[in-house]
Order: structure tokens, then sequence, then C-alpha cells
């Protein structure tokens, strides 16, 4: 008993000692998400208050209600600063990944929402868009298990390298015009691969994203950004795509017989 009540007083210490490693540099443009002690999560973490929110303000299009969502931001605010207080680390690995990939969107969503009105989220941070100099998607804003982290680093330092699954592309939304639409409900570990899956679909068969004329397979530029992530060839993209696209280019992705294009990108706002 004694062995036992010693375990239990050094894990309270390891649950409360946690702080926030990483501040903001600059916070005139967002709202900085306040962090409780972060506490580690068993089975499943429950993102009820994202999904009413997406299915709240984003249309059967994917685009989002930006002001009426900002007008009432208080239950976005709270699901964050849930966020700010896990860590998933002890989730299953579909549980983890559902988290991460949330995390992401509602973050993104937050930025745009800390700057609207606004045109595109490149537009929140000063200065013409320069990766790796002034851009929004490097800025050390996204506070999750007590960790202030970059989306570039919750997409290309969590998501990509920790899961390998290129079907976050599909989902993974960084609130363009271009993106694959925002799924209007949260995603989770228990309906995740069905969840993915359908976004590969929804995104493959819209024409103003992805087109399949004659011999010609112009696609999302994400496919040419990420072609590494699907094999790192047009040949084994199509491929991988096929399960995914309308029936009448399956059979041509199959064999690898489209001539590849890569659209131009829209980074205008995702917005209804």
């Amino acid at each position: 008993m004694t062995a036992f009540v010693h375990h239990l007083a050094a894990l309270a210490v390891l649950l409360t000692g946690v702080t926030c490693s990483g501040c903001l540099s600059s916070a005139d443009f967002i709202r900085v998400v306040p962090a409780g002690p972060v506490v580690p999560v068993q089975n499943a973490f429950d993102h009820s208050e994202f999904d009413r929110i997406l299915k709240t303000y984003v249309d059967g299009r994917g685009l989002v209600n930006y002001a009426g969502l900002k007008a009432n931001r208080a239950p976005l605010d709270a699901y964050l600063e849930r966020l700010a207080a896990t860590d998933p680390s002890n989730l299953g690995r579909s549980e983890q990944l559902a988290f991460w990939i949330n995390a992401y969107n509602a973050y993104a969503i937050k930025l745009v929402l800390d700057n609207y009105p606004t045109e595109s989220i490149l537009d929140v941070t000063s200065g013409p868009f320069v990766p790796k100099v002034n851009s929004p998607f490097q800025v050390k804003f996204a506070n999750v298990g007590g960790d202030e982290r970059t989306l570039d680093e919750i997409e290309h330092s969590i998501i990509r390298p920790q899961f390998n699954d290129p079907r976050i592309h599909f989902v993974v939304i960084c609130a363009a015009t271009s993106c694959p639409p925002l799924r209007a409900e949260a995603f989770t570990g228990a309906r995740l691969d069905e969840q993915l899956d359908e976004q590969g679909r929804i995104f493959l068969a819209d024409p103003s994203k992805n087109r399949f004329d004659g011999e010609t397979a112009t696609l999302s530029k994400i496919f040419d950004w990420y072609k590494g992530d699907f094999g790192g060839s047009d040949d084994s993209l199509q491929r991988y795509l096929a399960a995914f696209a309308p029936e009448s280019a399956r059979d041509g992705l199959e064999r690898a017989a489209y001539d590849v294009e890569f659209g131009s990108y829209d980074w205008s706002l995702n917005e209804q």
C-alpha cells in the first residue's frame, strides 16, 4: 500500500508540473489560449464541442460562416482550452490522429477568427507571403498539451511523419478555397478510416479542384507539394488516388495512364 501511495504522489507531481514550453513573440494578431494543468487522456477524447461548431457553421460545400462563428466563438475557445490542457499521448493510434487533425483545423479557424475580416489566411501576417519568413503557418500559437506549436509543426512534425497516412491531405484544412472541403463534423478515432476515405472521394470528385479530361488529369497543387507522401512519382500518385476517384477515371489512374498536370492554388478564404 505504501508503494502504491508513493506511486500516486509521483504521478500527481508529473501531472501538475507540466508548463507551457513556448510563448508567442508577438501577440498583436492572435488571442492566446490559456492552459490549465495538462492531463493524460485514456481511450478517447471527446470532440463533441467541435462537432457541434462544425455542424453549425460549415455548409455542405465545406465553407465556413466565419462571421457567425466570430459572433459566438465561446464554444470554440472552450474546445481549444481543452486541447491546451490535454496530453494525447495515451490515446490509441486512430484517436491520436483524429485528435491532431481536429486540433489543426480548429486552430486554423482560430487564426482566421482572430484576424477576421480577412480575405486570406496569408494576410494575417504583415507583408507579402514568404514561406519561412512571415508565414502564418509558422506562428507559435496553437497550444496543445501545454506546448505552443505552429500549424506547420502540427502537420509536418506530428501528423505526417508519425502517422504516415497520405489521406491526411484530404482533411487537414488551411482555410483556403483550394483546400479540400472542411468536413462538417469532427473526426473521431472510431470512424476515422470511414471519414478519411469519404473525404478523399469528395475531394477527387470536385472538378474545381481535380479534373480528368481525356488523357489529362489536372490535380490539386496539394498533390504536387506532397507527391513524396504518395510514392514520389506521377505514376504512384495516380495509382494511390484511383481508390478515391470517380469511377470514370479509376481505370486510367490504376494504369497510371493520365498525363498529370497540377492546377494553381487559390488562397482566398474558404468562406460562405
